[in-house]
C-alpha cells in the first residue's frame, strides 16, 4: 500500500511536515483522510486562523491534492 503524508499550514505560516504518514489503499482514501483532518483542525483553529490548508503527498515531492478551508469577514461599510 502507498504511504501518504498530510502536511498542515495555518494562514501564511510554514508547512508542518508529516514525516510518518499513513499507509492507505489509494488517493481516494487519502483524500477522505484529508477532509477528516481538515474538519478536525477547523474545530480547534478556525477562531484564530483565517485559512487552514492540508496537502497530501505520496512518494513524490509535489502534493497529489491540497485542501484549503478559509474564512473571510465582510463588514458593512
Amino acid at each position: 500500500m502507498p504511504r501518504y503524508h498530510f502536511d498542515v499550514r495555518y494562514d501564511a505560516q510554514e508547512w508542518s511536515a508529516d514525516v510518518d504518514g499513513l499507509e492507505l489503499r489509494d488517493i481516494d482514501e487519502a483524500r477522505g483522510q484529508a477532509f477528516g483532518l481538515t474538519r478536525g483542525l477547523a474545530k480547534d483553529h478556525i477562531v484564530c486562523c483565517r485559512e487552514i490548508a492540508v496537502r497530501v503527498r505520496d512518494d513524490q515531492p509535489q502534493p497529489v491534492v491540497t485542501l484549503r478551508l478559509s474564512m473571510s469577514v465582510e463588514d458593512r461599510a
